[in-house]
């Protein structure tokens, strides 16, 4: 099932020199299931094209769609994490998971027990009741995601979430979300996250999605057909990562080789992605 259709969007922002457009004409979809990564050099419109799929603002023209219904505004079946950990310094780690629950009106029985299903599953247990400035990065950005999460959502907006952390900290944070993914008796449905980090993107996500300079259009969406857990020394990964890597510095390069990862490319449609075979811009979603 498709949940989110992103229909050849554009988006402009005024300034005093006039409008500047930073992506345009970007189209591709998000199945049940999928996990997609974004990837592209900094300033082509990624974290903007994460509020936009929100309904946190509006594109300049195109549309989105969420389950078949444009998205004209906010979206509660989705959550967002953020880079900066986005918490309320006077609130405890209890109470700013509970936020998004207060916002919706739950009954206060309803949200503590809700509250502790995910304090539990992020592995913040003992950590109720103390407060941002007393936890390290790793243990703040648990908190964003169980707020996250607690909400239930659809699908899980995530903003290089791992970009303030140090490496082992953000690597172990990768395996959880993938774990919690894989969960389906967790949510979300769908994950998409935006990187700066090609091997971060490739070991997680089912699909990379490679964006151009500004203004942002669609190079390639990378189909990885690596077995998981990925093995990030493998000759497969590494053609991968190169291959992205090549795509984002000088906007084309040369497929891997079949049985890199990638498999046998199809010619791709002028202005839509490059597709591994027999794949779609809305597939790769499949069992977790």
């Amino acid at each position: 099932m498709t949940l989110i259709e992103v229909d050849d969007i554009s988006k402009a922002f005024s300034s005093r020199h006039g409008p500047i457009t930073i992506m345009s004409d970007v189209s591709f979809s998000v199945a049940d299931n999928d996990f997609l990564a974004i990837v592209g050099p900094s300033g082509c419109g990624k974290s903007t094209l994460l509020r936009l799929i929100q309904g946190l603002d509006k594109p300049t023209s195109g549309e989105i769609r969420f389950r078949g219904h444009p998205v004209t505004g906010p979206n509660r079946e989705m959550a967002m994490v953020f880079q900066n950990f986005a918490l309320f310094p006077w609130l405890s780690v209890k109470e700013n998971v509970a936020l998004g629950l207060e916002a919706r009106g739950w009954e206060p029985d309803r949200i503590d027990a809700q509250v502790e299903r995910y304090v539990t599953v992020t592995g913040l247990v003992g950590f109720e009741e103390a407060y941002p400035r007393e936890l390290s990065g790793g243990m703040r950005q648990r908190v964003g995601l169980a707020r996250a999460l607690a909400i239930e959502p659809a699908v899980l907006l995530m903003d290089e979430p791992f970009s303030a952390l140090d490496p082992l900290t953000a690597e172990s944070l990768r395996e959880e979300v993938l774990q919690l993914w894989r969960d389906p008796n967790l949510p979300p449905e769908a994950v998409v996250l935006v990187t700066h980090n090609i091997e971060e993107a490739l070991s997680m996500a089912d699909r990379v999605l490679v964006l151009s300079r500004r203004p942002g259009r669609v190079l390639a969406g990378v189909l990885v057909n690596l077995p998981r857990p990925r093995d990030r020394k493998s000759e497969a990964f590494f053609a991968l990562t190169d291959y992205v890597y090549s795509l984002i510095t000088e906007g084309t390069a040369a497929p891997p080789s079949t049985g890199s990862g990638l498999g046998s490319p199809a010619p791709s449609e002028p202005g839509s992605p490059l597709l591994s075979e027999g794949a779609s811009p809305g597939s790769g979603g499949g069992p977790r």
